[in-house]
């Protein structure tokens, strides 16, 4: 069988020949200068090594650009996807989804339980009364959201932009190729991920100590990211942790049936990503079915017991206007 040398055995060719001519460089010196003798092999062995981890990313980065192919309107398909995260993310918010008929309710009956008659149109006056919104532009946002849900729609705001700017790049000006895996707009897309990632695990879990050591994972993984040369299987396994951490709290607050359907959500998305059934326009849907997990977290978050007054003024807020507009 005729053995065919990869770029990373023609390395380690070079390496084992480079070796016998450096050791014969020790006859021209005397004994007094072994020292300088091992520093310039050393020096030697450590740039052949050097030039042969650039030879085989780039071998790697080749191989992986030849199977994610993607024309134009793939691309921008792609950028279009990424735009439903955040509407979903500011349509929870600004149409007051995260305080509940239930919410209003208990709001009502603390409020009113004073009173025979709760139809009276009286002055209402609780807690919190001046944190109410009156916006013409929002008339359904009564009050300030919750920290931890305002937490998750920044972390989507913040990384949709740069995945829609990568995308369009890749659709308008990067050629195919392995550049489009190793160009700076898509480390910046993969750190915005670990970002997002950091913000919704502080939003599903409420808790600033778990928030941190997100943080510091977010930290370490962007530092590598951004390293001349870095591993892709190493890369998507980080990811995939950044991915999974917002999940973990849920697990810990009992929400099970909630962790089950980000599983089911996550599994499926990872098909998708790493079969691509649809040929380029998989990677588009990958996006959606991911995005099937941004409703699951912002229910969670209004859950926390850290948001809880929040949502209780928002609630007292509703009930407030009713009484004066009834």
């Amino acid at each position: 069988m005729i053995r065919i040398n990869t770029i990373t055995d023609l390395c380690r060719e070079e390496i084992s020949d480079s070796q016998p001519s450096i050791l014969a460089l020790s006859s021209s010196f005397s004994s007094d200068d072994d020292d300088d003798v091992e520093r310039k092999k050393f020096l030697a062995s450590s740039s052949i090594e050097i030039g042969c981890e650039d030879k085989s990313y780039a071998e790697e980065m080749g191989r992986r650009a030849s199977r994610r192919q993607m024309s134009t309107s793939q691309e921008v398909w792609n950028a279009i996807t990424m735009l439903v995260t955040p509407i979903l993310g500011l349509f929870f918010i600004l149409s007051g989804m995260w305080v509940t008929e239930e919410d209003v309710i208990r709001a009502r009956e603390s409020l009113f339980h004073e009173f025979s008659d709760s139809n009276n149109q009286i002055d209402l006056y609780f807690e919190g009364q001046e944190r109410c919104l009156h916006s013409q532009v929002f008339p359904r946002l009564p009050a300030v959201p919750p920290v931890a849900t305002l937490s998750i729609v920044l972390g989507y705001v913040l990384h949709s932009p740069c995945s829609i700017y990568y995308h369009l790049l890749c659709a308008f000006k990067i050629p195919p190729g392995p550049k489009r895996l190793d160009h700076w707009s898509r480390r910046l897309d993969q750190s915005m991920i670990h970002v997002m990632g950091t913000l919704v695990s502080y939003g599903t879990s409420g808790s600033i100590k778990y928030g941190l050591l997100s943080l510091a994972f977010t930290v370490d993984s962007i530092y590598r990211l951004f390293r001349p040369i870095h591993q892709p299987r190493g890369i998507l396994i980080r990811m995939i942790i950044g991915f999974l951490m917002p999940v973990l709290p849920a697990l810990v607050y009992g929400h099970f049936e909630e962790v089950i359907q980000f599983l089911i959500i996550y599994a499926l998305s990872g098909w998708m990503f790493t079969t691509y059934p649809f040929g380029g326009y998989s990677h588009g849907f990958f996006h959606l079915i991911a995005a099937l997990s941004n409703p699951i977290q912002l229910v969670l978050s209004t859950k926390l017991l850290t948001s809880q007054q929040a949502i209780q003024i928002a609630a007292s807020c509703v009930v407030a206007a009713q009484s004066l507009f009834p």
